[in-house]
């Protein structure tokens, strides 16, 4: 018999139709990395599919055995179900994703410590920092440091890249680039709002250092202030959209589990303070000018989230504000 004949066979080929579009990947991520079960809202907030997205990839799923509803009615919620024969291999697959950019991660952080020479600041900014990259795209990694020992510390740290065969063992390309302060302030898509950390503070703080230092407008006064202003076109958005702060906190528990340096305590403390706090004490908070309230805004989590429809209403807030000003 041709075995093309038999491709559609549910049982000898269940992951033709199990992972058989990437709503179908996107949601059995999600359910594999659950610890409890998940209502249709947060799927839809975890997988960016519509509602009618959601809907259909479930039923599909649940059609082909690998998913099941528990509980009834509106409090119905979806999970993995567990005596599926291939539920465990599944779930396993989704882990070692996420372990394999873990360890990149940590891989590459790794290697900037062990430097003699260490940089100011180190970052992955461009595509993968946005999550639109594709396969193949570069890993960029920006290396900052001082005019006279950037291209030694960018060297060193390119052979130890080499030496350790970094691209060849995560199948990737790394583009590094070295970089100063007057070359951040001059490229702001360098170092933009989105952005992955690797070593050392956001390099927003050594821009407004220097700018201050050589007699610029910019000083830590300004850039304080300037993160006021900022916060307060967030809270607007934030009121407008209450659901973008349940988004954040699912975003920050998946970002959690990701890092594993100092990082991670800056990402619990503003999960904690959106989970305890209810919005008015979150307005207050974020406009406040306690010394916590400035730290933290120099690292707001709500970029990550928003739709495209949040980010146009985010600058229209901020148009309507220079209006009235």
């Amino acid at each position: 018999m041709n075995e093309s004949n038999n491709q559609h066979s549910a049982l000898k080929f269940p992951l033709n139709d199990i992972l058989g579009s990437k709503g179908h990947v996107k949601v059995l991520r999600r359910l594999s990395e659950a610890e409890h079960p998940m209502s249709p809202s947060e799927l839809i907030n975890k997988t960016s599919l519509s509602r009618q997205g959601v809907y259909d990839v479930v039923q599909r799923l649940v059609e082909n055995g690998i998913v099941q509803y528990v509980g009834s009615g509106k409090q119905q919620q979806i999970i993995l179900r567990e005596e599926y024969p291939l539920a465990d291999i599944i779930s396993e697959l989704f882990h070692k994703e996420r372990k394999r950019y873990g360890d990149l991660i940590e891989e590459v952080k790794g290697l900037i410590e062990d430097l003699d020479m260490k940089p100011k600041s180190a970052w992955i900014f461009g595509k993968l920092a946005k999550k639109s990259d594709e396969y193949g795209d570069p890993v960029r990694i920006a290396i900052l440091g001082d005019a006279n020992t950037i291209d030694d510390i960018t060297a060193r740290f390119r052979e130890r890249l080499y030496d350790k065969n970094i691209e060849q063992e995560f199948d990737i390309t790394i583009d590094i680039s070295g970089v100063t302060i007057a070359d951040i302030e001059s490229r702001p898509q360098i170092y933009g709002d989105n952005i992955i950390m690797l070593w050392g503070m956001a390099p927003q703080y050594y821009l407004s250092d220097w700018q201050e230092e050589r007699g610029g407008k910019s000083s830590h006064q300004d850039f304080d202030q300037q993160s006021l202003l900022d916060a307060e076109l967030w809270t607007e958005l934030l009121k407008r959209n209450p659901g973008l702060i349940k988004r954040t906190v699912q975003d920050l528990q998946d970002r959690i589990q990701e890092t594993r340096s100092g990082e991670k305590k800056e990402l619990e403390e503003w999960k904690h303070i959106l989970e305890s706090m209810s919005f008015q004490r979150l307005k207050k908070f974020m406009e406040s000018d306690s010394e916590r309230a400035t730290r933290l805004r120099q690292s707001l989590p709500f970029w990550p989230v928003l739709t495209e429809n949040e980010r146009e209403e985010l600058m229209k807030i901020k148009s309507e504000k220079e209006e009235y000003e």
